[in-house]
């Protein structure tokens, strides 16, 4: 018979018993992030609160760790023409709202509009490195640098967060061909003078 218990996690980081809080806090998290707790996410995991509090400050860290591990799992540029990865990569970051990750992003952005410490981490650990890939798929072959680039990295997320908070529309890959074909059609501006 088979020992499949886990080892203990002690001070050192035992991959398993962190990929058991991520997926419990996640799971916690879309059925009800108001009522989230510590010690919740610890007894679906199966682990002591102290181990959740000395690998993360919050029960928000720990949902936004969970985050950004999805992100990183669930959002691919594919491969293909400069378009067709941008619009894979916009189609499967849309596909990954619609499921439990969209509400729990959305709360972690509110939570980000009245605590400036949380909205450091948010940015620096989810924001800044989403926007990093896709300004790379953007700057491929487009010839397109520096402030132009951030204002199209910023349009086309700005899209995605204001159907994701707004809710007037689909994020589907229909619209996010849309958008990568709109975003590779358009040429960088001529220069002035």
């Amino acid at each position: 018979m088979q020992d499949t218990r886990r080892a203990a996690t002690g001070r050192v980081r035992n991959e398993q018993a962190r990929q058991d809080i991520l997926d419990a806090a996640l799971a916690l998290a879309a059925a009800d992030l108001d009522g989230l707790t510590v010690d919740a996410i610890a007894a679906r995991a199966g682990v002591g609160k102290q181990t959740i509090y000395r690998w993360w400050p919050s029960k928000w860290a720990v949902v936004l760790d969970a985050l950004v591990e999805r992100a990183a799992t669930d959002v691919s540029p594919g491969t293909g023409t400069p378009e067709r990865r941008l619009a894979t990569f916009l189609a499967t970051s849309f596909a990954s709202l619609e499921t439990s990750t969209g509400p729990v992003l959305r709360a972690l952005m509110a939570r980000a509009q009245f605590d400036a410490e949380f909205a450091e981490v948010f940015r620096g650990r989810l924001v800044e490195p989403r926007r990093a890939v896709l300004r790379e798929l953007l700057a491929e072959g487009s010839g397109r640098r520096g402030a132009d680039l951030d204002a199209l990295v910023d349009m086309l997320f700005g899209a995605m967060w204001y159907r994701l908070l707004v809710g007037h529309g689909a994020l589907d890959r229909a619209f996010a061909r849309r958008l990568a074909r709109l975003a590779v059609a358009s040429s960088p501006p001529e220069p002035m003078g």
